[in-house]
């Protein structure tokens, strides 16, 4: 007898946006499938008339998409085979397997659960008891026509020809309920997989007080789907070394459901942001300008308007600083601004010392002296001024470079002057001259 082709399932309620829990979830099983040449199948659980909404449907799908996350069959919505479960129900109904029960609101079928152990072996958590006398019988059928979760999903299942189900480990209490109905119908039982929770780095349920918490709001924050991808692959699961950047094609090659580990997980914010920031710089200089464009835009920038090469220069000088797509307009702002948002902090320690106005003013006068505002003239001109001046650098580069930047930190200054350009420079130091300094503008 052959082996049955491994078939995993991912099976979202749209009930909210595609969570991180969720993807890890879908990921898991993903790549269980290719590991094993198998199918992974996506289903929407929309049996939940009240809650279900297309548009987080379609929100899923449309997250699993950017993750590179791809399936071979479906999307299956159980909301359109409710034919399929009436037969089912009406099945276990004549082999006295469920019975019909009124309520207010109608007729519905309860299955009868058998009064007996029930046992399986999760692949992650081992052996698992339940004694089936202790559950209820439960509605699988509703008045309004709609199947249960624990009905429809088992149902689905068997239909599909799922051979693992792999699911998170808030759904242990459900799995005697799904072995009732399979053994009741007669058939094989899938194996099941229990994922371990993720949590807050405060050991709590992962949740909005810790930041975002969708797929959807990570992409917007400019996170890349492939560090993403590679950060949720690693929460509870590892290659087996001690390897942090794993690629899809060695998460496919190594990937295992024996070693995703039974402990919840901590989300890493920190982890995550270093991790993004590294497949940043790992990316082709045109695919990274690419990948920038939305979020430049978003912020009324137009890179095709920009200089040739410009914003190239921009993205070099900063790579090693911005640890998202969207944090690198939020480290530049300035120089794609006229006007700055100067930090108070930052004027008040910088610009209003005594002396900075008459060096500022110096300054001025000897930037507009030079010809070629490169870095390299740049730097030979103001070396030389503060040499002439018996001063440190650093007396010269913290207010001035708070009168081009609006900050105390930034990237190198005299390519960052260079960036700006000669009259946007003299331009900004001239303001802070007549506005902060109060001596006169120049």
């Amino acid at each position: 007898m052959t082996e049955k082709k491994v078939h995993v399932r991912f099976s979202p309620s749209p009930t909210g946006f595609l969570h991180i829990g969720g993807a890890r979830t879908a990921l898991y099983n993903w790549l269980f499938a290719k590991h094993m040449g198998g199918i992974f199948s996506l289903r929407i659980e929309d049996t939940d008339q009240t809650r279900s909404e297309d548009k987080f449907a379609e929100d899923i799908k449309e997250g699993l998409e950017w993750l590179g996350i791809d399936w071979d069959a479906g999307p299956i919505y159980q909301s359109r085979r409710l034919a399929i479960y009436d037969r089912y129900a009406e099945n276990l109904v004549k082999d006295g397997k469920a019975y019909w029960v009124e309520d207010e609101k109608g007729r519905a079928i309860r299955f009868r659960m058998p009064d007996e152990e029930i046992e399986f072996d999760d692949i992650i958590r081992g052996q698992i008891k339940f004694d089936g006398s202790l559950i209820e019988d439960f509605v699988i059928l509703k008045a309004d026509g709609f199947p249960t979760y624990n009905f429809a999903c088992t149902i689905d299942d068997v239909e599909m020809g799922v051979t693992h189900v792999v699911r998170g480990d808030d759904h242990i209490a459900n799995t005697p309920k799904q072995i009732a109905v399979c053994r009741a119908i007669g058939v094989e039982l899938p194996r099941f997989a229990h994922l371990p929770m993720i949590l807050g780095e405060d050991g709590a349920r992962l949740s909005k007080r810790h930041g975002a918490t969708s797929v959807r709001e990570y992409k917007e924050l400019g996170y890349l789907p492939e560090a993403l991808t590679n950060f949720i692959a690693l929460l509870g699961w590892a290659p087996g070394d001690d390897r942090e950047v794993v690629s899809r094609k060695e998460m496919i090659e190594s990937f295992t459901l024996e070693r995703v580990g039974k402990t919840s997980a901590r989300f890493n914010n920190t982890k995550l942001d270093w991790m993004n920031s590294l497949y940043i710089r790992q990316l082709p200089a045109d695919e990274l300008l690419r990948r920038l464009t939305p979020f430049l835009q978003k912020a009324g920038v137009e890179p095709d308007r920009l200089p040739e090469g410009w914003l190239q220069k921009v993205v070099e000088l900063h790579i090693e600083r911005f640890k998202t797509l969207a944090d690198f307009y939020v480290q530049t702002a300035f120089l794609f601004t006229e006007e700055v948002d100067y930090d108070p902090t930052a004027v008040e320690k910088h610009l209003k010392k005594d002396g900075v106005p008459e060096l500022l003013q110096e300054t001025h006068s000897e930037l507009s002296k030079v010809e070629d505002f490169d870095k390299e003239s740049l730097e030979r001109c103001l070396r030389s001024l503060v040499e002439r001046r018996g001063i440190g650098f650093g007396k010269l580069a913290q207010p001035l470079r708070v009168a081009v930047t609006g900050k105390t930190v930034s990237a190198g200054l005299f390519e960052t002057m260079e960036l700006l350009g000669k009259e946007k420079t003299l331009r900004r130091i001239s303001h802070c001259l007549s506005t902060f300094c109060k001596a006169g503008s120049v």
